[in-house]
């Protein structure tokens, strides 16, 4: 007998798109599901489309909370939910209608404990896949090292886990509000899975929306914020015994985000100094060239935003 699947949908300020993403959840074809939609404070209508929608289908129930952000959002629709198994969907995007159904496949014939499969990227008018650059089963440490992999895209969607994965200490503090959330989540996770499956089929359409949290967040471009997160990463990496592991692909992720997210940025800080001078290890040539941009927040900021409209004009 197939088991229960809880599609978790933190929503804020979605009222414009959470009746697609629901009704893209409710469409699987694996039909043991229900849906917890957690309204995270939103000022729109997000709350009243949910209780809306919840009437309309008894495999859907609403949870509403103050404004704790994503991480607070995901980490209650978890309580709320009762699945043997956990899918995360954002409220401006859909599920594919067999993407349940491949992923708890792929969790029962391969005996994994988290599996990804990619997704299609729509924005404005154009869409196309985005795959990973790996396809195959990792060990938990594997997964560890793939997640540093600056060409992987391991968001807290796109995936199904057992339940059992995610423990109390996997979720983000909830006085916390921070950058990449679930990028800690799913480092922390590491700790608790031996077998994790990584699929090109795509399981998400993962809309570009410009009002987003991803794209405006605060959050984002704090430098504080950015400093906070990588300190929780560190420490969880130190109490692991991973970090001397990994601290060169943590030094390049830290360049990665500095010069695509934050500006402006304030060189003279003794956490940021530390970053863009650090020469102990030889960079990947991307890496190299953002931490010598770096020096110059100005002139990186400008090399970056232009990168980003001739890769949309010649795409």
């Amino acid at each position: 007998m197939s088991q229960l699947v809880s599609i978790i949908i933190p929503a804020y300020n979605a009222a414009r798109y959470l009746p697609r993403s629901v009704a893209s959840a409710l469409a699987q074809t694996y039909t043991n599901i229900e849906v917890v939609i957690v309204d995270d404070g939103s000022t729109d209508e997000t709350g009243a489309v949910a209780d809306q929608l919840s009437q309309q289908d008894n495999r859907l129930r609403v949870v509403h909370q103050e404004n704790l952000g994503p991480a607070e959002a995901r980490h209650n629709g978890f309580k709320a939910a009762t699945g043997d198994f956990i899918a995360y969907l954002d409220a401006d995007d859909e599920l594919l209608p067999d993407a349940i159904t491949f992923l708890y496949d792929k969790c029962e014939t391969n005996q994994l404990d988290l599996a990804y499969g990619s997704f299609v990227k729509v924005r404005e008018e154009e869409s196309y896949e985005v795959p990973h650059p790996f396809e195959g089963v990792l060990t938990g440490d594997e997964y560890l090292h793939f997640l540093f992999d600056r060409r992987c895209m391991c968001a807290s969607w796109g995936n199904l886990g057992r339940r059992e994965m995610y423990r109390e200490e996997v979720f983000p503090p909830k006085d916390q509000v921070f950058p990449n959330e679930d990028v800690y989540m799913n480092i922390c996770m590491s700790a608790y899975v031996n077998r994790v499956g990584i699929y090109n089929k795509p399981v998400v359409k993962y809309y570009y929306v410009p009002t987003s949290l991803t794209v405006t967040s605060r959050h984002l471009t704090s430098q504080t914020n950015w400093e906070r997160f990588f300190t929780l990463v560190e420490d969880n990496l130190q109490s692991r015994g991973k970090l001397d592991d990994l601290e060169r692909e943590l030094l390049c992720m830290k360049l990665d985000r500095l010069a695509f997210y934050v500006y402006p940025l304030d060189t003279s800080h003794r956490w940021v100094n530390k970053i863009i001078n650090d020469r102990r290890y030889k960079l990947p040539r991307r890496a190299a060239v953002l931490q010598l941009l770096l020096h110059y927040p100005r002139l990186c900021h400008w090399c970056v935003v232009n990168n980003r409209r001739l890769k949309k004009l010649f795409k």
